[in-house]
């Protein structure tokens, strides 16, 4: 049973992990007095927003990295803090802005810090259990609100103002829990989960990051660039469904062990949760994003499979190819339901020799994706292209989800079985 420790550890990890994901996830917040009228400012912020991601990714492996060694729990949680900090300020700075001028940069800044946060609080609360389940509820909470609420409409820059981001009474949240579980910790000393590595500073997990998050993130822009020129056939989107694996498969072999099958899972759960339609709010759905949530995440850290969770990304794929089929009634809980039960297993599911590599397994998930450029009438990022047949985002994940399995095969084919020692919560 938990304790009290436990309980506050678990609140503690759900707060930040929320606050850390709206950041990487979501745009920047700005003041109501900003000058946000442009069309330009706003398509900057927009474009923005899945590089930033990429960028605090990747700062939040390497602080994983660095924080992975450390024995003093306490210093790890400081600097969580730290990180929550800065985003406080940040946040309070766009708040008393008056221009838009620097918008993106502060969206930027954002996700910098939200990085910071993200990957020292994973190292904190990964080696526990119950921190463990409140680190990937926040996880999932923010993904699952991100995949199926309208960040933008399509008619962004008139409804900008209303877009969404992360609250600051959130982040206030976040910092002070934080430092409570700071002074907490203080004292604490812990070892380390498993040996440590020849090296003070592995690089991989730091290489396969860029790889992934680059590959991504230049997939998804050219992709994007040749809908809009209406260039699009479907040998396009075999280019990049085929970049999306290659850049999947070679950061999952960069990582020790079997540590990349979170990667190859994410990807595909990420692509599977973006080929569902958008809709206007969360709503009361939220508390059934809790609750499924939690029993979602127990039961992958009962039953861990990364062949369960791949599976389920493919159900996921193939309720999104005859949705439109279906009454908006059914389809919405529905496909809320289904996507939070899918990325909790997943969540649950992951099981690492090494901790970064969890960091990253969580992360990508918070990566875009190549369906991000497709656009569908059900689909609410702004796009001057022609939108295309509802069922063609479904089929384009189902063919990421069978290429990950694929990808999974080889590499359980290749490494051997997971030493009995393993960093899991």
């Amino acid at each position: 049973m938990p304790k009290i420790g436990d309980g506050l550890d678990a609140v503690t990890a759900f707060t930040g992990a929320a606050a850390a994901g709206m950041s990487l996830f979501l745009p920047f917040s700005f003041g109501d007095e900003s000058g946000i009228d442009s069309p330009y400012r706003v398509t900057s912020l927009i474009n923005s927003v899945p590089r930033a991601a990429a960028l605090g990714l990747i700062v939040a492996v390497v602080v994983a990295v660095l924080a992975r060694p450390v024995t003093r729990p306490g210093l790890i949680w400081l600097t969580a803090t730290g990180g929550a900090t800065a985003l406080a300020i940040n946040y309070l700075i766009g708040e008393a802005m008056t221009s838009a001028d620097v918008l993106t940069t502060q969206n930027y800044i954002d996700s910098l810090c939200g990085g910071v946060l993200f990957g020292a609080l994973c190292i904190c609360s990964w080696r526990m259990r119950w921190s463990a389940v409140g680190f990937g509820l926040g996880v999932l909470v923010v993904f699952v609100y991100g995949q199926v609420v309208a960040v933008f409409t399509s008619n962004a820059s008139a409804t900008a103002d209303e877009a969404v981001h992360t609250p600051f009474w959130l982040v206030g949240a976040a910092v002070v829990l934080l430092a409570m579980n700071t002074a907490r910790h203080r004292h604490g000393l812990m070892l380390s989960a498993v040996p440590r590595m020849a090296a003070d500073l592995p690089i991989t997990p730091i290489i396969a990051t860029t790889v992934l998050s680059l590959s991504l993130l230049i997939a998804t822009d050219w992709l994007g660039s040749e809908f809009d020129g209406r260039r699009v056939n479907s040998w396009h989107i075999v280019v990049a469904v085929s970049v999306t694996l290659v850049a999947a498969f070679v950061a999952a072999m960069l990582l020790p062990g079997r540590d990349g099958a979170g990667v190859l899972v994410a990807v595909s759960v990420a692509a599977a949760a973006d080929s569902l339609g958008d809709a206007p709010s969360l709503g009361w759905h939220l508390l059934t994003v809790l609750a499924v949530g939690v029993a979602a995440i127990l039961a992958g850290l009962r039953w861990a499979t990364s062949w369960g969770a791949l599976l389920g990304a493919a159900a996921i794929c193939g309720f999104a190819t005859v949705a439109e089929h279906l009454p908006w009634a059914i389809v919405w809980p529905a496909g809320v339901v289904l996507l939070t039960c899918v990325t909790g297993f997943a969540i649950g599911s992951i099981r690492v020799t090494y901790l970064p590599s969890a960091m990253l397994g969580l992360g990508a998930l918070y990566l875009p994706s190549i369906l991000w450029a497709i656009p569908t009438g059900q689909r609410h990022w702004p796009t001057s292209s022609t939108a295309v047949a509802e069922r063609v985002p479904g089929q384009v994940a189902l063919a990421i989800t069978v290429g990950a399995a694929a990808g999974l095969a080889v590499l359980y084919q290749i490494r051997p079985a997971t030493p009995p020692r393993v960093a899991q919560p």
